[in-house]
């Protein structure tokens, strides 16, 4: 099955949503606990997040001429773009400003929090688009209407997820149970031919020797 080009956007979004906010991380804490491997994580995933979230904005700028957005999904998408734009922007400034500084400076650690912010709103728009509006989604009924089907409501959902938790844990149990049993009862008939062995064998006696 070939991947469509609008595909690959949501599939590389993750690397700079995890990437900028770890570099900050690293970064805070290496200056709080003084850890020069904290700081130098830091230095090293930034330039990550910077090319990451380019690769990110880019995929999205194509796929945004693939996909149906019409008035308020439409007016979103804008807003999702921009953002997308800004960290990239951002996060190309930060890799450049850590990369020449062996300790992140406040000012850098301020820019990166707002950056870090930044590509939480843009993620947010991001999964408006996807999961409300349905932006280059093809419907399938993946979500089942409210009090609608055989067992509607969270409450069924509920149930029935731990009657299935129950049985798995049962049938686990059961399992386990069986495999001590056999292994208790090879234990024992070892042990038991073991036993045998030793009655059945006569006992040796020893013999000295004399010189004369």
């Amino acid at each position: 099955m070939a991947v469509r080009v609008r595909e690959i956007h949501p599939a590389v979004v993750h690397a700079p949503i995890a990437l900028l906010p770890l570099a900050i991380a690293a970064d805070v804490l290496g200056r709080l606990t003084h850890r020069r491997s904290l700081r130098e994580a830091g230095r090293h995933l930034m330039p990550l997040a910077a090319v990451s979230a380019a690769a990110a904005a880019l995929t999205g700028l194509v796929a945004q001429h693939e996909v149906q957005a019409d008035g308020p999904a439409r007016d979103m998408l804008v807003r999702h773009r921009a953002a997308n734009l800004g960290v990239v922007g951002l996060a190309s400034v930060l890799a450049a400003w850590r990369w020449r500084r062996r300790t992140p400076s406040s000012g850098y650690l301020a820019l990166g929090l707002a950056g870090v912010g930044l590509i939480g709103y843009s993620t947010f728009l991001g999964t408006k688009l996807v999961y409300c509006h349905g932006v280059g989604v093809d419907a399938m009924g993946g979500i089942r209407p409210a009090g609608g089907g055989s067992q509607p409501g969270d409450a069924a959902a509920v149930r029935t997820a731990a009657g299935d938790m129950l049985r798995g844990l049962t049938h686990a149990a059961a399992d386990r149970i069986h495999r001590v049993t056999l292994h208790r009862d090879a234990v024992r008939s070892l042990r038991g031919g073991a036993t045998e062995l030793a009655r059945d064998t006569p006992p040796t006696r020893a013999t000295g020797s004399s010189a004369d």
